[in-house]
């Protein structure tokens, strides 16, 4: 394929948040070095006029715009609300629009339904990579969408909003020109809702990312790396400390590799927690790759996942998750348990295996196998220009 301006329709979180969706857009522009792209980004956070040079994460060269835009208020039924936030920034999003070849939507929220529009009226290919399901994570409980915007308390409130982002969800499946599923858990929910034409990409590491072998010595440390938001549920974290304690055990140490998700509530509520655990250090707003080879087991606590990245990037560097059952997490990648299992249940499992250094090592390479034959983002994004070359030589704005 050769040079394609691509507009990146997304929500806050890439370049300023860290976080699975922000790397694998970054992943993505870096495989994709030959493309343009241009990012439409749907924020309502502090940094919504913020600096691209003020980013954690380096952007490239060849990403040649950036625009920024507040997501609709809600103050009105989302039918007449829609049509008027579209109008509202209609002039600051023309010139990027105007750039584009094929529209890539990372959604079905705000950010989903914009891009959706954006294709229909310049006739455009669209292209939907859906990293998670925006209502049923609100069904779940989530405080805050990926832009910034607070979801209301009251049930009765939070039961419309589920409602509006299926409604989104079931108009951006019936137009997308293709519907990729980041999550082999959600592809029966996108089927069930109308998507026909489900791809299912996984996320990935990069192949230099995967480590021959790893030393296991000396005390157990059991990490957890995630945005402070409570869809990633972390303070059920410090639990396993507490089951060590009450256990009596010792020779176990805890790393908590956190960032801002836009809930300062909770991120208060974690940096006070985490001072009465001596045994537990709190590393704020670091990068994954710094830390994460000083731990040996990784712990995953949300309410809801689809296929969170750092389970591969973990098996990458021989550290096994655990954890409970979440979308795509299960026993297939590590020591995962049902929803009902306890904490101490958890913990008996995971010192079984730590006490046989050779079930240990078993464990984790034929975990940490699969990652390395599935999942790494050469052969991933490779997939992704096989769907430009179709999109774009199917669509008849380039036919004509």
């Amino acid at each position: 394929m050769g040079s394609t301006d691509i507009l990146l329709v997304i929500e806050g979180t890439y370049p300023w948040y860290r976080g699975g969706v922000s790397e694998w857009v970054h992943q993505y522009m870096k495989a994709c070095h030959n493309q343009r792209f241009h990012i439409l980004q749907v924020a309502t956070d502090q940094y919504l006029n913020a600096p691209v040079s003020e980013a954690l994460y380096e952007v490239p060269e060849h990403l040649h715009s950036f625009c920024r835009i507040p997501p609709p208020s809600l103050k009105k039924n989302w039918l007449d609300e829609s049509q008027q936030w579209k109008k509202s920034v209609e002039e600051k999003t023309k010139q990027i629009v105007s750039k584009c070849d094929l529209v890539h939507i990372a959604n079905t929220g705000f950010a989903g339904w914009l891009g959706k529009e954006v294709a229909v009226d310049t006739g455009k290919p669209l292209l939907l990579t859906e990293h998670a399901l925006y209502w049923k994570e609100i069904d779940m409980g989530a405080v805050a969408l990926e832009c910034g915007y607070k979801i209301p308390d009251r049930e009765q409130l939070k039961n419309e909003y589920t409602e509006m982002f299926k409604k989104m969800a079931e108009g951006i499946y019936k137009v997308a020109d293709q519907v990729v599923s980041v999550s082999e858990c959600n592809m029966e929910e996108q089927h069930r809702m109308g998507a026909t034409n489900v791809q299912y990409i996984p996320n990935g590491i990069p192949g230099n990312w995967i480590k021959k072998e790893k030393e296991y010595q000396g005390d157990l440390t059991v990490g957890w790396i995630g945005r402070c938001a409570e869809m990633k549920n972390p303070l059920k974290f410090f639990s396993l400390a507490d089951a060590a304690r009450k256990m009596g055990v010792d020779g176990i140490e805890f790393m908590m590799l956190s960032c801002d998700a836009n809930e300062p509530k909770l991120a208060d509520a974690v940096h006070k927690k985490s001072k009465e655990y001596p045994e537990l250090r709190l590393v704020w707003n670091k990068s994954t790759v710094e830390y994460i080879d000083k731990m040996d087991a990784l712990c995953i606590t949300s309410h809801n996942e689809s296929q969170p990245l750092v389970l591969f990037e973990a098996l990458a560097r021989k550290v096994l998750p655990i954890g409970w059952k979440a979308g795509d997490v299960t026993n297939r990648y590590g020591i995962i348990k049902n929803k009902d299992e306890s904490t101490k249940g958890l913990l008996n499992s995971v010192l079984s295996a730590w006490n046989n250094p050779f079930y240990w090592r078993k464990i984790v390479n034929e975990k940490s196998l699969l990652v390395a034959e599935n999942h790494r983002w050469e052969h991933i994004f490779n997939r992704y220009r096989t769907i430009f070359d179709q999109l774009l030589k199917g669509c008849s704005v380039y036919n004509d």
